[in-house]
Parts: C-alpha cells; structure tokens; sequence
C-alpha cells in the first residue's frame, strides 16, 4: 500500500468515523429534544390541571360568596318585611290610646301586676293615665311617674325605688316578648320557611 492509498483509507475511515459521531450526535440530540418535549407536555398538563383544580376552587368559592351574599340579602329584607309589621302592630297599639277600648284595656293590664307591688315601689305610666289610674285604683298609694320619651304607651311598669326591679306590662313589652315566636310564625307563614 503506497503512502497515497494509506491516506486515502485513514481519510476515509476518519470520515467514516465523523459520520458516525456526527450521526449519534444527532440522534442524541434527537432524543434530547423529543425528552424536553415530553417533559414539557408533562409540565403543562400538570400546570393545566393545577390552573383547571385552581379555577375550580375560585368558582366554588365565587359561587359561595354569592350565594351567601344573596341569602343575606334574603334574609334581611324578610326581616325587613316582618319588622314592617311589627312596626305596624306598634303603631296601632300606640292608637288605642285614642280609642274606647283604652280604659279597659289600661285597666286589665294594671291588674294583671298591682299583686306584684312591695315595700317602695314606684309606677311608670303614661302622663295621661294618671288620672285614669288614680280613679280605677284609688286604694293603691304609690309614686306615679310618666313614661320617658314616647307617651303614647299604653300599660305600666313597676320599678323598686333603687331601680333594680322593674316589671313591665306594656302592650310594646308584650310585643316584644313575644316577637320572636311571632317572627317564626311570620315567617313561616309569609315565606312558606323557618328560616
């Protein structure tokens, strides 16, 4: 073999061996690109499922707090309904004052806690009931004094002289002592709900 053909053939072979390198390199590199691509379609399917699981619970908790938002809002003007009311029954209690049921009605109210008088009691009743008072019951001997503020209330309240009893026999005390009953019984009735 000449010198020339030993080139010939170590070129060759080196070209040969180049091929080869270049070829893996290639499909390493081949490889290398189709495993980024993998991963990276694992990467947005994890993130897409993360985003989907992340919208999921933002709606639900959207929905919720709308939900008990617009519950609330329910909930408050059936309270406003039923509180009308109760305003309302106010308001005509206020008007028998002016009626002529109110002496019988005042009478039987007072009876109901006069038993109830010990030692140093005073009374609360309307200013314009004293009268009233003094001629239904003109054995009892007590301090009488005027309601505070709103006059138009009809009934009596007995106070110990250091104002630590005080009972009431109002028609708004009875309202109000009974108010949330009637509030269910409103609302069961209005609304078709105990709630």
């Amino acid at each position: 073999m000449s010198h020339q053909d030993l080139i010939k053939a170590l070129l060759q072979d080196g070209r040969r061996q180049c091929e080869q390198i270049i070829e893996k390199a290639k499909a390493d590199a081949e490889e290398t690109v189709k495993n980024a691509e993998r991963e990276l379609e694992q990467l947005k399917k994890e993130e897409l499922k993360k985003i989907e699981s992340d919208i999921k619970i933002k709606s639900v908790e959207t929905l919720n707090r709308a939900k008990v938002n617009s519950e609330g809002k329910v909930l408050k003007a059936k309270y406003e309904i039923i509180e009308n009311i109760f305003q309302g029954a106010a308001k005509r209690f206020s008007e028998i004052k002016d009626s002529k049921e109110h002496p019988t009605v005042f009478e039987k109210l007072c009876k109901e806690i006069l038993g109830d008088i010990k030692g140093d009691t005073k009374i609360i009743i309307d200013k314009e009931d004293a009268k009233l008072f003094k001629k239904l019951f003109p054995d009892i001997n007590v301090k009488i004094e005027p309601f505070q503020g709103n006059s138009r209330i009809s009934g009596i309240e007995l106070v110990t002289q250091n104002g630590s009893v005080i009972i009431k026999n109002t028609l708004i005390s009875r309202l109000e002592k009974i108010k949330p009953e009637l509030m269910l019984e409103l609302n069961k009735l209005l609304f078709g709900t105990g709630r």
